[in-house]
This record gives C-alpha cells, sequence and structure tokens, in this order.
C-alpha cells in the first residue's frame, strides 16, 4: 500500500466502509445500483506527506455507473463558479486542452476557438458533438505522448478526484501544457465542510476516490516546480447553506462517519434538517466559509 500521489507508503487508515452500507446508500438516493462494482469493504487513508485522501481499494465508476447518474439534472451544469473564475486566465489566442469536458459548457466562457475537449463518457461526447466541439475519446495519459507542451492552458473541472491514478493524471496534464503555460484544477474541497459530511454518496466509491485539500496542491507545486497562482475557494453556495449548517451542527451533537444509516442517525438528521431550514436564511454572504469547489491555478516554470 502506497500513497496514489506521493507513493509515500506510511500512509495512516481512518475508516473502513461497508460495502453493504455503502450499496444501500446510493440506492436510497438516487436508485443507482452498485452491487456489481463494490465487491468488498473499503478504507479510507490519509497521507501525512502529501495530505491526500484517498479509498482503496480504487473502485471507480464505468460507463452503466455514469450513465445512471447522467440522468439527473445536475450532473451537467451549464453555469458554474468555476467556470466563471477560471476563465479569467485564458485569453483569447490561448490554446485549451480540457480534460473530461462532459458535454463541453465551458467553451461557452472562452473567447478563444482553440479547444480540445477529452472525454471518456459516450453519451457526453455525443452531446458535444452536437453542439459542434471537438471531443476525442481518450485518456490524458495517451494524449500527452504526443501532444507534449502543445497547450497554453490544460484545464479540468472536477475530474481528478474520479480518477484512480491522480499521479499519472496529473503528470499528463503537465507534459501537454507548454513552459510558461497554465494548469487548472478544479475538485471538491477537503478544507470545506465536506470533509464531515456524512451520507454524503457523492464524494464516496465509486464516484470520488481522492479527496484534496489546499495542502496536496501545495505538494504536487512543490514537487513538480509549478507555481501557484491562485487557490479559489467559493463560499458556501445558496444551495448548499442547508447542507453546511446541518453538517456543522451534527459535527457537534451525533458521530461523523462516512456513512451512518442507522435509526437514531435518521431521526437526528431529520431534527437538524428542519433546524438548518429554518435558520438558512439568516447566514450573510460575506460571512460564509469554504465551500464545495476549490480552484488551483498552477504555472509551469520556464
Amino acid at each position: 500500500m502506497k500513497c496514489l500521489l506521493c507513493e509515500n507508503t506510511k500512509i495512516q487508515k481512518m475508516e473502513t466502509i461497508n460495502k453493504k452500507d455503502l450499496i444501500f446508500l446510493y440506492k436510497k438516493i438516487f436508485q443507482v445500483h452498485i452491487s456489481y462494482l463494490v465487491s468488498q469493504d473499503i478504507d479510507f487513508y490519509k497521507c501525512p506527506e502529501c495530505s491526500l485522501g484517498f479509498f482503496y481499494p480504487t473502485i471507480t465508476g464505468d460507463e452503466k455507473f455514469y450513465n445512471s447518474l447522467q440522468k439527473f439534472d445536475w450532473y451537467y451544469m451549464n453555469e458554474k463558479y468555476e467556470y466563471e473564475f477560471a476563465k479569467q486566465f485564458i485569453g483569447p489566442e490561448d490554446k485549451v486542452l480540457e480534460v473530461g469536458c462532459g458535454s463541453g459548457a465551458f467553451t461557452k466562457y472562452l473567447t478563444t476557438k482553440n479547444y480540445v475537449g477529452l472525454e471518456f463518457s459516450e453519451n457526453a461526447r455525443k452531446l458535444a458533438l452536437k453542439n459542434g466541439i471537438a471531443v476525442e475519446n481518450i485518456s490524458i495519459q495517451e494524449y500527452a505522448k504526443n501532444h507534449s507542451g502543445e497547450f497554453d492552458v490544460v484545464v479540468s473541472f472536477q475530474v481528478l478526484e474520479h480518477v484512480s491514478d491522480p499521479k499519472g493524471f496529473l503528470e499528463a496534464k503537465i507534459t501537454c501544457c507548454r513552459k510558461g503555460g497554465r494548469i487548472i484544477v478544479v475538485t471538491p474541497s477537503e478544507n470545506s465542510f465536506l470533509k464531515y459530511a456524512v451520507n454524503s454518496a457523492l464524494n464516496l466509491p465509486p464516484h470520488h476516490i481522492t479527496r484534496w485539500s489546499d495542502e496536496s496542491f501545495y505538494f504536487f507545486a512543490k514537487k513538480y516546480n509549478l507555481e501557484i497562482e491562485t487557490i479559489n475557494h467559493e463560499k458556501v453556495q445558496e444551495l448548499h447553506k442547508v447542507w453546511y449548517l446541518s453538517t456543522l451542527f451534527r459535527t457537534f451533537l451525533w458521530s461523523n462517519k462516512m456513512i451512518d444509516i442507522s435509526l437514531a442517525n435518521k431521526i437526528i438528521t431529520t431534527v437538524i434538517n428542519f433546524i438548518s431550514k429554518k435558520l438558512a436564511y439568516k447566514l450573510k454572504d460575506e460571512f460564509l466559509p469554504f465551500g464545495h469547489t476549490v480552484i488551483c491555478v498552477f504555472s509551469k516554470r520556464g
């Protein structure tokens, strides 16, 4: 066993996820069956060297799994905070590579037409092609072998946490980026309330494999001689205020296991959610803490 990012062997096991509980959770919340993917309990580890959190074995979702999630309206959102923020780092003449581009929603925020998207999902690729967006069905690791230093900006939105080989994924992004270019990485933030969220199925396998903190990005930048231009945390969004408050309350009142499907938890969750809904409107935006997403912009040193 070793860390998926820095390959440190002195990792710490933090928790074990019961496979039956995980299967039940996905079925209950999303009506998605994952028993064919999950055949054993899954351990969650934390690396003291690079601060990466990761699940092992690295069980990732397949085309069938993601097709089941794509039926929800929120899966491919055309408007996102991270799109608006990231566009300021991309010029009208820049050549852009987006890894895991989905339906190509980010292209609507770009002034440049020099764009290539990579995407595994055939459904997403079809949506992108309908909109006239160039998409290739290939991994970034394979693509990097023939496209070294070709792009001014290499970006991925909410993709890194899904891959079983984050080290190879990030190294390939660096390879594709020219010297002096930018690498933009957007993930859920482990520096936010998400770290303590219970029964958050989408932050568990087979959807998410890794969990990223600012410390992990600083480690990555130092290891690969990158400069961090900015690390930007969105504030808790309006649709997440109740979730944030309920997570905050239960942190003080109840256990914080990743999965808790007990009757006692169901009761206390109902009470906490009721209180949170009553109080959420009082939260002032300017005082809100870090929200769901973190955006890290690296520059590749010349």
